[in-house]
């Protein structure tokens, strides 16, 4: 697997979204992410999730997605 590839699937198992707190909620309760927030950005802004309410930036990642490539560049 070149870099690229591997890098590509990286990207698409993170996603980078402004989350009100309402929203943030219906993430943490499925219990299927790791969510950090983004600490450099300190304004809120207009959540992707709803388009109504305001919150700040995160980063989710799927819970089994650092595992997985973890396998995969140790399979090589």
């Amino acid at each position: 697997m070149t870099l690229r590839t591997n890098m590509k699937n990286i990207s698409s198992d993170v996603m980078y979204m402004c989350l009100c707190p309402v929203c943030l909620g219906q993430f943490f309760d499925t219990h299927d992410y790791i969510i950090s927030r983004d600490r450099h950005v300190q304004s809120k802004d207009c959540c992707d999730f709803c388009n109504h309410r305001y919150g700040y930036d995160y980063i989710i990642q799927t819970k089994g997605a650092g595992q997985k490539h973890m396998r995969e560049a140790s399979e090589q």
